[in-house]
């Protein structure tokens, strides 16, 4: 009798346990989505003409790409683009800036071509210290702002929150535009963005599909 009530007991206390979020979650709808923003750590800034005031970069720029994300939902929301309702999205950049802080701009601007692989993707991520424990983070980890290729180049890497395990991430370009140069740049993450929207979803829900 009493092994039968442990064995209900464990049964009961798994299905207490909340399940770790997975990609066919997501694009089931059965999962949040959050934008955690973008991960300069690993930047290269390719294009030496194009980068004369690393210090703005690292001081005011890089909190800036960051906070228009959510200073200006309209143009950079991924809402949309998965399909979601207003309580399955949200966006929060603060754990991005914060963790941006250890990113080096000066030492990185370089005249050659420059990549990361998905390892590298990986290791980033796992230093992350994330406020956000339920759903699946969405974060852009940039591989590169080549003003050479006029272009921004990323890894859009889907995280599990609970678990900071990375579920899948692929390297996405968006070609940059706008006035001045915060604009600019920001013009690729628009692009970026704009990509998962009319290609990059549907080939993912494609993959995912539960």
């Amino acid at each position: 009798m009493k092994k039968l009530l442990f064995i209900a007991f464990v049964l009961l206390t798994a299905g207490n346990v909340s399940a770790d979020n997975t990609m066919a979650d997501l694009f089931a709808g059965k999962t949040k989505l959050v934008f955690l923003g973008l991960d300069f750590t690993q930047a290269k800034y390719i294009g030496t003409v194009g980068f004369t005031d690393p210090s703005a970069i690292q001081n005011q720029h890089i909190v800036s790409w960051n906070n228009l994300i959510e200073m200006e939902p309209k143009k950079f929301s991924l809402q949309k683009a998965f399909n979601l309702k207003d309580d399955q999205y949200a966006s929060k950049v603060a754990d991005m800036i914060k963790f941006n802080k250890a990113a080096s701009v000066a030492d990185n601007i370089i005249d050659s071509e420059y990549s990361i692989t998905e390892d590298q993707v990986k290791k980033s991520v796992s230093k992350y210290a994330l406020s956000e424990t339920d759903g699946v983070g969405l974060v852009y980890v940039v591989e590169s702002l080549n003003k050479t290729a006029e272009k921004l180049i990323v890894w859009a890497t889907f995280i599990d929150l609970k678990t900071k395990k990375v579920l899948y991430t692929e390297k996405v370009e968006g070609k940059a535009g706008g006035f001045g140069f915060r604009n600019y740049w920001a013009g690729g993450v628009y692009k970026i963005n704009q990509e998962i929207d009319s290609k990059l979803y549907k080939k993912w829900s494609k993959s995912y599909k539960a």
